[in-house]
């Protein structure tokens, strides 16, 4: 062998098969723009639960949002800390309303849908039923420590709605103001015995064995307060803020799908016990059966079409202990664990979940096929009961690479293919260099006894 094969492993390395470089230059795409916002003021006392939509302001034009982060703050913008005002959960969804038409809010809960017949909820891509996180962006007690920046050249692209119509923004705020009650727990968990509800927030009786949830602390209610306890009303707001880009061909776009671990994969527009319930129960465990104590519910949900993973995060109350997604051939794709806080300040506070963590892979190195049945295990501690908790996995796939479940294998198969390849490559480069080494001039012979 000699330096003339050497060139040729090299050749073989450069030549290897590649992704086609891209054609356009987006060398000076968009820079990323960031705002910072208010929602109209809310005002909460002690025990009382605030739930309903917001219209809020939002950049214009046609536009690739890159982030969204959002907290409860005070008068004097500064934030909010969970053991006093317990953030449930806050979600933004945009509407799309005829340009004719007036502006109409409702301003009860989540679950009710506005007013005018004129509005289309776009929402994301699935996979519950529209009026069940149809949002976008949605976080919940560990907002201040997760982030949803969209990694790369990738964005959520918005402003651009059918012609005739204009495109709005709602948010909804879910808060339960805990100060002095008598179990603050068992209050954001929503039992229902400390709110004394019988009816659900559109008036209808609770289902038998319904022990708390998003049905029992709605707009009005007011969790059981301690004997004597008074303290002055807060003037609170939604402080958020959004990062984006200029849409143009550079940006690339991404689908973003929300799967419920509770969500029964049948569909009936009538039926509200059929689709996505947002909520399940955790009940106590049994130590001479379960020792560990930990309470499991899997769920094999099917993703209408494929492509690179971009971003993943899931979403757990108190008690979670992490959600995970598995392809359907077994391979791991994300798995999101909780971050507790340890300390009283605002993002740190005692027992809660102030934080999830995220998947952002390399775009590209991990794929989900149009079609494939995910497999998602979301874990809590039942060492006690949990009410109303929330097994949610949000992802982000790029809109421009859908592939097959066959095409996967391939591509594991191709890049078993490549690494045994370029291991001969590797292998082969090392004899051919040690042999050129050992061929040198005998004028350099000399030197060759500090090499023994």
């Amino acid at each position: 062998m000699d330096g003339k094969f050497l060139v040729l492993v090299v050749a073989i390395v450069l030549l290897w098969p590649s992704s086609p470089a891209e054609s356009k230059d987006c060398s000076r795409s968009s820079r990323i723009q960031k705002k910072t916002y208010k929602s109209p003021a809310f005002s909460m006392g002690p025990g009382e639960v605030q739930n309903r939509n917001y219209t809020i302001e939002f950049p214009k034009g046609h536009i690739g949002v890159k982030n969204f982060q959002g907290e409860i703050v005070d008068e004097l913008g500064n934030p909010v800390p969970l053991s006093e005002v317990y953030l449930h959960h806050w979600v933004v969804f945009g509407f799309y309303l005829k340009s004719s038409e007036r502006k109409e809010l409702v301003r009860g809960g989540f679950h009710d849908r506005l007013g005018s017949s004129a509005a289309i909820i776009p929402g994301n891509d699935g996979i519950c039923q529209q009026n069940v996180h149809p949002q976008f962006w949605g976080l919940g007690a560990e907002t201040r420590h997760t982030s949803y920046f969209v990694p790369g050249s990738y964005a959520i692209g918005v402003g651009n709605p059918p012609e005739g119509y204009k495109e709005l923004w709602l948010l909804n705020v879910h808060a339960i103001d805990t100060r002095g009650t008598y179990d603050p727990q068992g209050c954001l968990e929503c039992r229902c015995s400390l709110y004394n509800v019988t009816i659900d927030a559109s008036g209808q009786p609770l289902k038998q064995g319904y022990k708390g949830g998003l049905h029992c602390c709605y707009e009005g209610t007011k969790c059981a307060m301690k004997l004597g306890f008074q303290a002055p009303k807060k003037t609170l707001y939604m402080q958020y803020t959004i990062e984006w880009v200029e849409w143009d061909e550079c940006v690339r776009p991404v689908r973003a799908y929300i799967f419920d671990i509770t969500d029964s994969r049948k569909r009936d527009p009538v039926d509200p016990q059929v689709g996505c319930q947002a909520e399940y129960d955790v009940p106590a465990c049994d130590p001479s059966s379960n020792s560990d104590c930990i309470y499991q519910l899997e769920n094999h949900l099917v993703i209408p079409k494929g492509g690179s993973i971009i971003y993943g995060v899931g979403h757990q109350h108190a008690a979670g202990m992490g959600i995970s997604m598995h392809g359907e051939d077994g391979r791991h794709l994300c798995s999101s664990t909780p971050l507790y806080g340890n300390g009283s300040s605002p993002g740190n506070e005692d027992g809660y979940v102030v934080g999830m963590s995220t998947c952002i892979p390399k775009p590209g190195t991990l794929m989900v096929a149009s079609g494939e049945k995910l497999h998602f295990s979301s874990s809590y501690s039942s060492a006690q009961e949990h009410t109303g908790v929330m097994g949610i996995f949000y992802l982000m796939v790029s809109d421009n690479d859908t592939v097959s479940l066959g095409e996967i294998k391939d591509v594991k198969n191709r890049v078993n293919v490549m690494v045994v390849t370029l291991g001969i490559v590797v292998v082969l480069a090392l004899a051919v260099g040690f042999t050129i080494w050992n061929k040198k001039p005998e004028s350099h012979e000399r030197y060759s006894a500090l090499l023994v």
